[in-house]
């Protein structure tokens, strides 16, 4: 009955809860919310360049001189954010790839891609900055679910697949 005056600390002994609950939910609310206002901000024309332009910059990322990143331990973020941001300012007609608005089912494709473009950028920045600097701005919980090795991978991969699965579903 000791552990539960303190009220939280009981809570990693049931079920793996989080110490940090409110602060996870909050992000996760967080999350959700901005993803929703970049899908609909940008919308099914300039999400999938989004897309496409984030893979073009870390394959660049993965490419250029690793003294470039030895000004601060953010300079590799800020070189993605800054070669996603001229990729997505110069391909007006670049790719001339969308999200269809063919069919009742446009709202949920739309909510689905911004979820998935909105948690790659946030893997990949997060991978970027140095984990012990990311640990002091998210919890573990968090971090696991957007930069750990393997979420990393999925958090690539998904947004690719779910755009196939999207358009061979409209054909």
């Amino acid at each position: 009955m000791n552990s539960m005056k303190a009220g939280v600390p009981f809570l990693p002994d049931v079920g793996g809860l989080s110490q940090s609950m409110a602060a996870d939910l909050s992000f996760f609310f967080m999350f959700c919310g901005l993803s929703l206002a970049l899908g609909v901000f940008f919308g099914r024309f300039k999400l999938i360049n989004i897309l496409i332009n984030a893979y073009i910059a870390l394959a660049f990322i993965a490419v250029l001189p690793a003294d470039l990143y030895l000004t601060s331990p953010y300079a590799k973020a800020g070189v993605f954010l800054a070669l996603l941001i001229v990729l997505t300012a110069i391909d007006k007609r670049l790719f001339d790839l969308h999200i269809s608005s063919a069919g009742t089912d446009f709202f949920w494709r739309l909510i689905v891609m911004s979820l998935l473009v909105s948690g790659m950028l946030s893997s990949i920045l997060l991978s970027l900055i140095p984990r012990s600097l990311t640990l002091g701005l998210i919890s573990p919980q968090i971090f696991s679910v957007f930069a750990a090795p393997l979420t990393s991978v999925l958090w690539i991969a998904v947004p690719i697949l779910a755009l196939l699965f999207i358009n061979n579903r409209l054909k």
